[in-house]
């Protein structure tokens, strides 16, 4: 599959990635490479990747890290990320992706038969200013080493991007509300690790 083919309108995101998985003819694909295959929708299909990455264990503070400058770009209003060279040309093992994203694609299908193109004011300014404001809170939850803490705002970001994607305005608003829980998660859970460790540290210096 060639990255500059374009993206059928009709085409759903789950068969575009069963399709790179499955086509891709190297071992590794970059991170620049598999944003290509989406072309206008490419933020979606970036933190879509990036939110696959962060449910895998050990990759969570990696996919928090690179979902930063482009969530601060969705902010401030690009229309499409403009990734930084070094983050482009990460690359991801193709079978460790395919295997990290079945369980993904599976939820994303079951999804995508309540998926369809509506609510487009959603697309207008300031929302997807504020869409991206939120996917920057999701970033610094899904970085913190904590057991499980990673899940939530994974979950709530397959949700906006997916909505992101298939433009679906509903779908946005059902991923934010998921945002919203999964930062109240995660505030809960770092004042919980902050109230064990600090109290422990401190009377271990004492």
């Amino acid at each position: 599959m060639n990255a500059d083919t374009p993206v059928p309108p009709e085409q759903k995101t789950s068969a575009l990635l069963r399709q790179i998985v499955g086509e891709f003819p190297r071992k590794t694909i970059a991170v620049g490479e598999f944003v290509a295959h989406f072309r206008q929708r490419s933020f979606g299909a970036l933190f879509i990747l990036l939110a696959v990455v962060g449910l895998v264990p050990g990759l969570s503070f990696f996919a928090g890290i690179a979902m930063i400058v482009p969530a601060i770009q969705m902010t401030i209003g690009y229309r499409a990320p403009a990734l930084p060279g070094f983050l482009q040309r990460q690359k991801v093992p193709l079978a460790r992706f395919a295997a990290a994203i079945s369980d993904a694609i599976t939820w994303i299908e079951r999804l995508e038969a309540y998926v369809r193109p509506r609510w487009l004011f959603m697309y207008v300014f300031p929302i997807p200013n504020l869409v991206g404001l939120a996917i920057l809170g999701l970033a610094f939850v899904i970085m913190l080493p904590l057991p499980l803490s990673n899940l939530p705002p994974a979950i709530a970001l397959i949700g906006v991007s997916l909505g992101l994607l298939e433009r679906d305005g509903l779908m946005i608003l059902i991923g934010l509300v998921a945002t919203a829980g999964a930062l109240a998660i995660g505030a809960v859970m770092a004042t919980l690790a902050v109230d064990t460790v600090l109290p422990a540290l401190l009377a271990h210096l004492s």
